[in-house]
């Protein structure tokens, strides 16, 4: 399994998984999911190379492509005459905390011309856990304007206090 390769070579493939308003039956928003088209392997499931990313640090190019590449979808949609949705992008615990995350989405939404209203970002709820370290990079993440969202909530042991 070569993640460094995949990136250069462009092998993951973005989905989107719709999310919808039972009531209208109209799409609202939309989940960006990652998957690896291996050479060899064919379609790689996350659980199956993420891990490997997270160890090796190569989660945060990932990561910052998988950002990237859904706030382009996402401009694309909306420039095509679709109505405007939310695009949730799921950040790893290594890229929230390791990298400039703030920074990096700042320069994506300006790169893409995406409004950062049409961005969420989903963190794991035992992001939260450590309230010191997660606060600085959420308030930063608030003052940009993107939706941030708890994934996975109630899994753990974190307040909302």
């Amino acid at each position: 399994m070569n993640l460094r390769k995949a990136l250069e070579r462009n092998e993951f493939i973005p989905f989107y998984q719709p999310q919808m308003n039972l009531e209208t039956n109209e799409i609202i928003g939309a989940e960006a999911l990652i998957r690896w088209n291996h050479p060899e392997r064919g379609m790689i499931a996350p659980a199956d190379f993420i891990p490997k990313a997270e160890e090796t640090s190569l989660i945060i190019p990932i990561g910052e492509w998988a950002l990237r590449t859904a706030c382009m979808q996402n401009k694309k949609w909306q420039d095509d005459g679709f109505p405007p949705i939310t695009v949730a992008v799921n950040i790893s615990a290594k890229q929230f905390f390791q990298s400039r995350l703030p920074e990096v989405v700042r320069k994506v939404l300006n790169e893409t011309g995406l409004e950062p209203k049409y961005l969420e970002i989903e963190i794991t709820e035992s992001m939260t856990l450590d309230v010191e370290s997660a606060i600085s990079t959420l308030i930063e993440l608030k003052k940009i304007g993107v939706m941030i969202s708890i994934d996975d909530f109630r899994t753990g042991y974190s307040s909302l206090n």
